[in-house]
């Protein structure tokens, strides 16, 4: 049987989730996974019933573990990033802060949910996308498993949802378009079995942060597949910025300022932790200056602030965690057991939970 989809959406409730509900957008520390896992270790949350609320559609981008199996998608498809973004927004970018987007008869994408282990499946999953050009019509083929293919046809009147559900919870997703042009925001999956907590990880290797300064914080209060939100945000950056050449305090705390207040703004119940970047040779100094920086906005937004930096020992400390064995070779990324102390001092010091 080809799957069932539905054009009227309706947010997933998860009120049940007995966990906190956590956004993490960060850079590569952060999207490579072993921080977000030894902070569920530290955090005491079981990983296994531990869910993702919505997928960013990054699947191509390298350095990212997305909450999957495995994805594969054509080489039909362009990542557009909000980081990227030359002027500041507003501008309709999903919390996942990228789009995927094709034109291309024939792209596809295919997703396997069965992570963290074989047995995991999904009840249904929603499809957030939009269509640069409303009046057009939008035609994809939908499988689940290995079912039959499902023809979708979304006229200029549809919505901006696509719920995709089976007759029974399934593992694999399969889209491809026939025909028109589609943008994808994310996947927002809802699993069978118990959800004990929710973390969103939004993190990519690059200034992940300065794409806030173009989000619209009211397109995302009314998208937001929670319909309630996050528990807690936090916004982990710094390194990126830290290797600019030409890196001004008063040009960064002006575009960090603009990318808090719409972060807060989307998420206003929210408890909010900035995350300062982890000590680096190149650019020791630069980070401190950063981290200060971050103290000083996370103060006046009524943020939380770790200073990493500080935490590692200070500038300088890049050489004694390389002498350790927690820092790689370049001096600017750490160990998967330097990501694990780190997320540990974390989660001793700074209260991750709800208000």
């Amino acid at each position: 049987m080809p799957p069932e989809w539905r054009q009227a959406y309706t947010p997933p409730v998860h009120k049940h989730t007995l966990g906190p509900k956590i956004g993490l957008w960060g850079d590569s520390h952060t999207a490579s996974g072993t921080f977000a896992d030894s902070l569920l270790e530290a955090l005491r949350l079981p990983h296994a019933q531990t869910h993702p609320s919505f997928i960013a559609p990054t699947f191509g981008l390298k350095g990212i573990r997305h909450p999957l199996r495995r994805a594969c998608l054509s080489d039909d498809w362009h990542l557009s990033m909000a980081y990227r973004t030359p002027t500041e927004g507003p501008q309709a970018y999903a919390k996942s802060l990228a789009h995927l987007g094709t034109e291309d008869a024939g792209a596809f994408m295919w997703l396997d949910f069965r992570y963290p282990d074989a047995q995991t499946r999904l009840k249904w999953a929603d499809i957030h996308f939009a269509k640069d050009k409303a009046e057009r019509s939008l035609v994809l083929g939908i499988t689940v498993d290995d079912g039959a293919e499902a023809i979708v046809n979304l006229g200029p009147s549809s919505s901006q949802r696509l719920r995709v559900q089976a007759e029974q919870a399934f593992a694999t997703l399969r889209l491809r378009v026939i025909a028109g042009q589609i943008r994808i925001d994310g996947i927002a999956p809802v699993y069978e079995g118990k959800t004990q907590a929710i973390l969103d990880v939004f993190s990519i290797p690059g200034a992940t942060a300065k794409g806030w300064r173009v989000a619209d914080s009211g397109h995302l209060r009314r998208e937001d597949p929670l319909n309630a939100g996050y528990d807690v945000v936090i916004l982990q950056s710094g390194t990126n910025e830290s290797l600019d050449p030409d890196f001004k305090v008063g040009l960064y705390e002006a575009q960090l300022n603009a990318s808090i207040t719409r972060l807060k703004n989307a998420y206003p119940q929210a408890r909010c932790i900035l995350i300062g970047p982890p000590d680096a040779q190149r650019s020791s100094n630069t980070l401190r200056l950063i981290n200060d920086s971050q103290y000083r906005q996370a103060s006046a937004k009524g943020c939380a602030h770790w200073h990493w930096q500080k935490a590692m020992g200070g500038p300088g400390a890049a050489q004694r965690w390389l002498a350790k064995g927690w820092m790689q070779a370049d001096l600017l990324h750490l160990t998967p057991e330097g990501y694990a102390q780190s997320a540990r001092s974390l989660a001793s010091v700074v209260p991750i939970k709800a208000r």
